[in-house]
């Protein structure tokens, strides 16, 4: 048993009999006279305190001249309590005998005191043995958190009734605790055998018939505990202020209970299990649950093992309900824990970036002390260093403002967090400008080229000042600044050029008059067109950056494209190859890639009204054996053409494929037109048939140049649509030489969780798609002689795609983005626009509409849109090496 050597509490509650002594001589004040009756009840409440205190001083009672207290600590805190006893009938009795209210209320305090002072000074193991004689249920499940006041101290003491709500809870939890135990889960590292061990008694006997981490219970039972459930969430739901720590804890309790209830007698448990699971979170719509509800159930989490200490500190209140929740699944556990984690590591690089960008700035009422570029051969790794760090700081503050000031810590959590570490972009910049001035050119050259700045060399310091400030400042784009340098050494050397051509005569005549003429009918046969749908087609511009390309001098490619001719027919290409590389193979290259482009416009079927092929009847049909592994049947259409249908047995595949068709066509990727239809009494999609058309050669050597431009070109569309089943059989040529991609049916499959990148393979696609085969053999010198992969064709084809407005575009994939989300777990996309919605309304999975999950898809595929431009000019950057890809996240140049 604890001692406590408080002599404190020595001294009487109320003054002694004494009191009724005549005052001084002189005071002029005349004390009330005590009756009896009163100084009877002090007299009695002093005793009692005395006998308390002689109990809370332990072995050394005797020393203070008390008696000595009872060696057993289960005797003494009986003795204690009955002492608690006197105390509150002497209160008592003071009251009733005329004391006044701030006498009693400072009596009570006393004794309150006391009490508490006597429990807080015995050690968790004589708690715990008090507990046990008092009828306590498991007490060593009890104070598990050694960060707050053990809860039997409040469940012991006298001074409280027994049977008030608030040391029922601590009772009620420790059952909980038991009842995981049973469940075969551990506390606090404990199992149940260790508990019974410690408690020297036998474990109760288990029945195999009920599964682990449930309890068995009677229809009368699960009912009782429905309605314990019941009257929990009413009460959560309807608290006034701040949600009491306490009634979240009971209904966190109940929602467990209910959950983990095996009840094989009664038919609609899993019914009424999987109802309580979602509708326990409507309570929480009308609670207002604060850092102080969950503070106290996080301790106690904490301290037996259920929630990790990361997890305490990085999630916000509601955060942590879900993660202590038993109807959280368990996925979504696992998610806020490595949302826990991640929350962890971001702030962690923090501290790791804030210690870099303290040595150039201590914190924001210091100046900027960067080091002069001049004295010190390290200083520009230094500054590099420096604007990469700060950078990563305010990236690190910001993304942090958007949830620490709702975790239990709030901004504390960091000290990189506080006001005086706060980065400031547009003011850091200003410093910076001014100390830029200060060194020269070729030492900003030294700091940009670590910050990756190509081309240096031909940046002035106001570009390099703008590209170091772009690291920190994201007001600053660091591409737009390479993109500013390049058309500045672009129109410097135009000018150059356009000063020689001026001063000398135009002799340079190109490599022959044939040539001449193959290239004014090139330029005239790609003139504009006004119709996004149209592929191909060149600009004024784009004539004259082609004819330069193709050897002309400025003044030759500005008279050629001025001057070509329009309306004449495309020329056929020379029948004798030129050498790759030189101008004439150039312009034969040019035609070859119009004729191609023109082969497969006149192959494809032109698309119809959808209406007019609704209208349609369509023949008996055959079984078409084309592949895949879906049925398909062949049909005659009124005109007698052959058309390909496609049941859908899931009803939103017919939409997929049909709107990719319509979408891919609009961008100017050749698609053969899909609709959807009625054959038969199927729902399904039909399409016309290509006639004589071939699967492309499986060979990448064999490619010629406008193959490949086609396969990057149609490889645009299919990232658009999220197709990845475009393999080398999918791709076929037409008759005239064209090239189209076929069999769209995989459209938008993968949409939310695909990447756009070598590495990706999307599961169960064992076939490589014919792109993914092209830039392989680029990579590893695979293709033909003279032919590679140009990322600049894919320019036309983002261009058109983004000049679709976002509400037609929205508009086109309606049908499929509410197709898809009602027929539910069928459609593969719906999983992932499910957590997307559920993320931006704030709901559970379980409860997101089938709207949403439609809205949801239509935000992605709006995004997508917008993202096609910067995602295509990484992949080329970084998956196929090609730097100077670079130049199509601007546009073409």
């Amino acid at each position: 048993m604890g001692s406590n050597s408080k002599t404190s509490h020595a001294s009487h509650v109320v003054a002694p009999t004494d009191a009724a002594a005549p005052p001084a001589a002189g005071t002029g004040v005349l004390e009330p006279e005590l009756s009896p009756e009163l100084i009877d009840a002090t007299i009695h409440l002093n005793v009692a305190m005395d006998k308390m205190l002689g109990i809370s001083l332990g072995d050394t009672a005797t020393a203070h001249g008390y008696p000595e207290p009872p060696e057993d600590p289960v005797e003494a805190f009986e003795a204690f309590a009955a002492h608690i006893a006197e105390a509150k009938a002497a209160i008592e009795e003071m009251q009733a005998a005329g004391a006044s209210k701030e006498e009693v209320d400072a009596a009570l305090k006393a004794l309150r005191v006391e009490s508490e002072t006597y429990l807080m000074g015995l050690d968790t193991e004589t708690l715990r043995k008090i507990a046990a004689a008092q009828g306590f249920e498991h007490p060593a499940l009890s104070g598990l958190s050694p960060h707050v006041k053990h809860p039997l101290v409040h469940w012991l003491d006298p001074y409280y009734d027994a049977g008030i709500p608030s040391k029922q809870h601590i009772q009620d939890k420790a059952l909980g605790r038991y009842q995981q135990l049973l469940a075969g889960e551990t506390v606090a590292g404990m199992t149940l055998a260790d508990l019974h061990q410690l408690e020297g008694t036998d474990p109760p006997p288990t029945d195999p018939a009920v599964p682990p981490g449930m309890w068995s219970a009677t229809p009368d039972q699960f009912q009782a505990s429905f309605d314990a459930w019941n009257q929990t969430a009413n009460a959560v739901a309807y608290s006034k202020g701040t949600l009491e720590p306490e009634k979240l804890q009971a209904l966190l309790d109940a929602e467990k209970q209910v959950l983990t209830a095996h009840c094989p007698e009664k038919d609609d448990l899993a019914t009424v299990q999987a109802q309580v699971k979602i509708w326990t979170e409507d309570p929480f719509g009308y609670a207002k649950v604060h850092a102080s509800t969950v503070l106290p159930l996080v301790h106690e989490a904490v301290a037996a093992g259920e929630l990790s200490q990361t997890e305490a500190d990085h999630l916000h209140p509601m955060e942590l309900v879900a993660r202590m929740r038993a109807g959280t699944d368990q996925h979504e556990k696992d998610t806020l824990a490595a949302t826990a984690q991640a929350r962890k590591d971001k702030l962690a690089a923090l501290g790791k970036a804030l210690d870099v960008h303290m040595e150039g700035k201590h914190d924001a009422s210091t100046a900027l002390a960067l080091p002069a570029l001049a004295e010190d051969p390290d200083a520009a790794a230094k500054v590099a260093a420096w604007a990469e760090n700060t950078g990563t700081v305010l990236q690190l503050q910001q993304d942090a403002q958007e949830w620490v000031h709702q975790t239990l810590a709030g901004p504390a959590n960091h000290w990189g967090l506080l006001t005086a570490h706060q980065v400031d972009p547009q003011e850091l910049t200003k410093e910076f400008n001014a100390w830029s001035l200060k060194q020269s050119v070729a030492d900003l050259r030294q700091v940009a080229a670590q910050l990756g700045m190509p081309d240096t060399e031909k940046a002035t310091r106001s570009h390099l000042r703008q590209y170091i400030a772009g690291a920190f400042n994201p007001a600053i784009d660091q591409d737009g600044v390479n993109a500013a340098v390049q058309k500045a050494a672009a129109n410097k050397q135009n000018a150059a050029n356009a000063k020689a051509a001026a001063s000398a005569p135009d002799t340079s005549a190109l490599a022959s008059p044939e040539a001449v003429a193959a290239l004014q009918n090139a330029l005239a046969a790609a003139a504009p067109t006004s119709t996004p749908s149209a592929p191909g087609g060149l600009t004024q511009e784009a004539m004259v950056a082609a004819a330069v390309q193709m050897g002309a001098s400025p003044v030759q490619a500005q008279q050629l494209a001025q001057a070509s001719p329009t309306g004449k027919p495309v020329p056929k290409a020379p029948a004798q190859p030129a050498a790759p590389g030189s101008f004439q193979g150039k312009v034969q290259a040019l035609v070859a890639n119009l004729q191609h482009l023109k082969a497969t416009s006149n192959d494809i079927p032109v698309r119809m009204d959808s209406n007019v092929v609704k209208s349609w009847e369509f023949g008996a049909g055959t079984a078409a054996h084309l592949g895949g592994k879906h049925s398909k049947s062949l049909h005659s259409a009124p005109d007698g053409s052959n058309w390909l249908f496609k049941p859908d047995h899931v009803g939103a595949l017919a939409h997929s494929e049909a709107t990719a068709s319509h979408l891919l066509s609009l961008g100017g990727v050749p698609a053969v037109p899909v609709y959807v239809k009625e054959v038969g009494g199927q729902f399904g999609s039909i399409q016309p048939m290509l006639k004589g058309a071939k699967p492309l050669s499986g060979n990448p050597k064999t490619w010629s140049q406008s193959q490949v431009d086609s396969i990057v070109r149609a490889h645009v569309g299919s990232w658009l649509v999220g197709d990845h089943d475009g393999h080398a059989d999918n791709m076929l040529q037409t008759p005239s030489g064209g090239t189209v991609n076929i069999d769209r049916g995989q459209a938008f499959k993968f949409w939310g969780t695909d990447k756009l990148s070598l590495s990706y393979a999307p599961p169960g696609n064992d076939l490589t798609p014919v792109h993914r085969q092209l830039y392989n053999a680029s990579l590893s010198g695979g293709l033909g002689e003279g032919v590679s992969v140009n990322p600049l064709v894919a320019q036309p084809i983002i261009a058109n795609f983004e000049k679709i407005s976002d509400a037609q575009w929205r508009a086109l994939l309606h049908s499929t983005a509410h197709a898809g989300a009602k027929a539910g777990s069928g459609v593969h996309w719906v999983p992932a626009m499910r957590e997307r919605a559920a993320a931006k309304h704030g709901v559970s999975s379980a409860k997101v509409t089938a709207d949403q999950i439609a809205e949801a898809f239509l935000d992605h595929a709006v995004e997508r849109k917008h993202t096609l431009r910067a995602q295509f000019a990484a992949f080329f950057v970084d998956d196929l090496k090609m730097p100077h890809a670079a130049a199509l996240k601007h546009g073409a140049k």
